[in-house]
């Protein structure tokens, strides 16, 4: 279900051909005869109209012909409630652009085409947000996660993992890693720091970045040694690798910041 909750309400009318089911507040496009149809997944976002105001079902004695209906349509200040019918939503998606699943969904799984922009999360199952419809551009995101030593998954040896709780979208141009407000990974010999995509342990840096002694001010990461454009959608994990033992490690949290470009 997709509903307006606020912003200004602009209904025009507009025609629905003959034999074709809707639901009240469906999305909607034109088809090449300029005729009413769902939106899907595809649709290029500067082609959705908006919502239409009309059950339209075979019981109806008009059904079988062209009919005049209304559509509410879409405005890039309203704001509308979202189910979401594929991926499970969360806080970190706030600000970033997705697809529609079909005429009455979201999929926060894939942007694509980024038709809706998410503004507020509701539940894992349910967001608030706006239709973008206009043309696309490169857009700077950033996304910052406070972590701690005790947050990383020993591997046995002497490296512990963590991912971090967002996503690359697809289409993403990662642009650099800063690290900051480091308290030192002490208790071994030596920690270093890799920052990957789950495949590539260091995607996203370059080097193996000291992080053994506190620096308020950060370590340098470096430029992204693998490939900067996403092809799919990849979820960064930070490596720590201690001098022998991962288990040796005692302490150890840092501000982690990652920047990239978005298709938005």
């Amino acid at each position: 279900m997709i509903k307006q909750i606020n912003g200004e309400h602009l209904i025009n009318d507009y025609i629905a051909p003959a034999s074709q089911p809707f639901d009240f507040n469906d999305v909607v496009t034109r088809n090449s005869a300029g005729k009413l149809v769902k939106a899907t997944a595809t649709t290029p976002r500067s082609e959705i109209l908006g919502l239409i105001q009309k059950d339209i079902l075979s019981t109806d004695s008009d059904y079988a012909s062209d009919k005049v209906v209304p559509v509410l349509e879409s405005h890039k200040e309203a704001e509308y409630d979202f189910d979401v019918d594929t991926g499970t939503a969360l806080v970190a998606m706030v600000g970033q652009v997705f697809d529609l699943n079909d005429e009455d969904g979201l999929n926060v799984d894939s942007n694509l085409q980024g038709a809706v922009r998410i503004t507020r999360l509701i539940s894992t199952t349910q967001v608030r947000g706006k239709f973008v419809t206009a043309g696309k551009r490169f857009e700077l995101r950033s996304y910052q996660q406070v972590v701690a030593f005790g947050g990383f998954t020993d591997g046995g040896g002497a490296a512990g993992t963590l991912d971090l709780a967002v996503s690359i979208p697809a289409g993403a141009v990662f642009e650099r890693v800063i690290i900051t407000a480091i308290t030192g990974f002490a208790g071994d010999s030596s920690a270093v720091l890799q920052v990957g995509d789950g495949t590539t342990v260091d995607r996203y840096n370059t080097g193996s970045p000291s992080i053994f002694a506190t620096a308020a001010a950060g370590a340098d990461l470096g430029a992204p040694s693998g490939t900067r454009h996403h092809s799919a959608a990849k979820t960064p994990r930070l490596t720590v690798t201690a001098g022998s033992d991962w288990g040796a490690v005692t302490a150890g949290a840092a501000t982690v910041t990652l920047f990239w470009y978005d298709v938005a």
